[in-house]
């Protein structure tokens, strides 16, 4: 049985990652020879050359490649076990490390961040509020314990797990008053007549946009604004003819004087949002981490239906 040193795993995914021996050793702080000599016997030991070395660089084999996504899993799972291991022992709450986006995060502030310190006032408690490619990016590398996110821009990967929560009803909405109101219902194109202003759009949302306002190959999105505080956002448009797309979730604690309208559209599509809780696969998550993430579920499913309820009432 082969008793692999897990440093000289972590060499080996360096180089693969880096190409280059100095940026490798750099990386894991180790001098250039040193990591050569580890290199090298990690390939005495497999019997199999890892990477070709060149003057431009280094490149991983075919068979270093399978090597490399292997011993990415065994790293990441020897992570896991000394965290299980930590968590067991000191029973530590230490951090809870969340990723969202942006109207995941008007809907959910400030009532999670409350309740956690409610319950874990030991905890602290980190947010990330970013686009969808940056929030996975933190889940992979361990930077979030979970996200929030639509699930559509999650492809299905063996490496997380996706808990569906309900979906959030979404449309266009004004200030009241808007010129556009005085004319509803109008087409989607009556849209384009007025300033847009936007969270920062991932490659998934800004194809839907172009689609639905049926923007050509070659047109630019017209947003005026891009912000990820969709609370300045709502601010903006309340004191412009400015437009949006926002979920009823997000403006349903508005006071009635403040809230935005809704434009009436001929022939409305079904907009909305369809959020989901993103966690990596395998991972034991701390108690305050878990219970963050269950609490998440339902803030935001219970603002689904609650703004439901509100515009059946209307």
């Amino acid at each position: 049985m082969h008793e692999i040193n897990s440093r000289r795993l972590a060499h080996m995914v360096a180089l693969a990652e880096e190409g280059s021996f100095a940026r490798a050793a750099e990386r894991v702080h180790l001098s250039q020879p040193a990591l050569s000599r580890s290199i090298q016997a990690l390939e005495d030991e497999f019997d199999i050359k890892l990477f070709d070395r060149a003057a431009r660089g280094v490149a991983t084999t075919a068979a270093g490649r399978m090597l490399v996504e292997r011993a990415r899993r065994v790293l990441f799972e020897t992570r896991c076990l000394f965290r299980d291991v930590e968590l067991i022992r000191s029973d530590a709450l230490g951090e809870v490390r969340i990723g969202m986006g942006p109207y995941a995060a008007a809907i959910l502030f400030p009532d999670l961040l409350v309740e956690c310190a409610r319950q874990f006032p030991a905890t602290k408690v980190s947010v990330q509020i970013a686009e969808a490619s940056m929030l996975m990016q933190s889940l992979r590398s361990e930077d979030a314990d979970f996200v929030v996110m639509d699930r559509r821009e999650t492809p299905a990967a063996p490496d997380v797990t996706t808990h569906r929560l309900a979906s959030h009803d979404g449309g266009w909405f004004v200030r009241p008053g808007h010129p556009l109101l005085a004319r509803a219902p109008v087409p989607l194109a009556a849209l384009r007549e007025f300033p847009m202003v936007s969270v920062p759009l991932s490659a998934f949302m800004e194809d839907a946009l172009r689609r639905l306002l049926k923007f050509r190959a070659h047109e630019a999105v017209p947003v005026q604004l891009e912000c990820s505080d969709v609370t300045v956002l709502k601010d903006v448009v309340a004191r412009s003819d400015a437009v949006m797309f926002c979920t009823a979730s997000v403006l349903q604690r508005d006071p009635d004087g403040q809230r935005l309208v809704r434009v009436s559209i001929v022939h409305p599509r079904k907009l909305g949002l369809q959020f989901a809780l993103v966690c990596l696969a395998d991972r034991t998550q701390s108690a305050a981490a878990e219970a963050a993430l269950t609490l998440a579920g339902q803030i935001m499913n219970d603002a689904s239906r609650a703004a439901q309820a509100a515009g059946r009432a209307r």
